[in-house]
């Protein structure tokens, strides 16, 4: 019995130097800091505001809601995680995003020009079809909480934050097609915003992957939306978006 006690005793010691192992290694996979790149493609568009209650603006608001739509625009930037634990972390990143929406393409018609002196028609080349894409650029300071549940290689993450968005310019392009089918692209600048500053608040739900002990990607529909006025006019657009957000992170330390 002592015999058998004393050859047990080895393998108990062998089996918890292992077990410890197996802790330290878990530790070294977590990473307190972590940089990263994301990309995400965006549904982009907008909601009016009546600000004086005029029936002629709701009239406006309802004819560009039924002329208006979607574009599509992205969010980019680079990215810093402090995670407090294992399944929290804060993240703070510098961004640059293209926010806007469109016009539906509109056909266009005209009457004959008639030579009022000589009373023959001219065969002059006109537009037939014409839409507008409303491009607004932004520096885009996001700061947000991440909640990771699971163990394994593939976990699920959630997140919520809120960033600052510096408008840059904003831009008006027309797309004009002609008769003879050739087409042109007018761009210009607009002033459809005058406020420098926005805010949005967001939200996402998704998977964290990690590939090795260093190197996670991660993918998270994600939605914001702008709560400031991009503008003071009687009619404000308030901008919103959703997207797939696709994020590389290389663990420091």
């Amino acid at each position: 019995m002592k015999f058998i006690t004393f050859l047990l005793i080895p393998l108990l010691i062998t089996n918890l130097f292992a077990q410890e192992q197996q802790v330290a290694s878990s530790d070294t996979e977590f990473k307190k800091i972590q940089i990263g790149v994301n990309f995400s493609p965006d549904y982009c568009f907008r909601t009016l505001q009546n600000n004086n209650s005029s029936i002629t603006n709701d009239f406006i608001i309802d004819s560009r809601n039924e002329m208006e739509k979607a574009k599509l625009g992205y969010t980019t930037g680079l990215n810093v995680i402090y995670n407090l634990k294992k399944n929290i972390g804060i993240e703070l990143g510098i961004q640059f995003s293209n926010k806007g929406y469109q016009t539906n393409e509109e056909g266009l018609t005209f009457g004959d020009l008639i030579d009022p002196r000589r009373g023959f028609v001219y065969t002059t080349l006109l537009p037939t079809k014409v839409r507008f894409i409303y491009n607004y650029y932004y520096f885009d300071i996001p700061l947000k909480i991440n909640y990771i549940f699971g163990k394994k290689k593939v976990r699920l993450i959630t997140s919520s934050g809120i960033a600052t968005n510096i408008f840059i310019k904003g831009t008006s392009s027309s797309f004009i097609e002609y008769s003879d089918g050739t087409s042109d692209k007018y761009s210009q600048q607009s002033s459809d915003v005058n406020s420098t500053i926005n805010l949005s608040p967001f939200v996402s739900f998704g998977i964290d992957y990690q590939l090795n002990e260093r190197n996670t990607l991660r993918i998270e529909p994600t939605f914001r939306y702008g709560v400031l006025k991009i503008n003071n006019y009687p009619i404000s657009g308030y901008l919103w978006n959703v997207g797939l957000n696709i994020s590389y992170f290389f663990g420091l330390k």
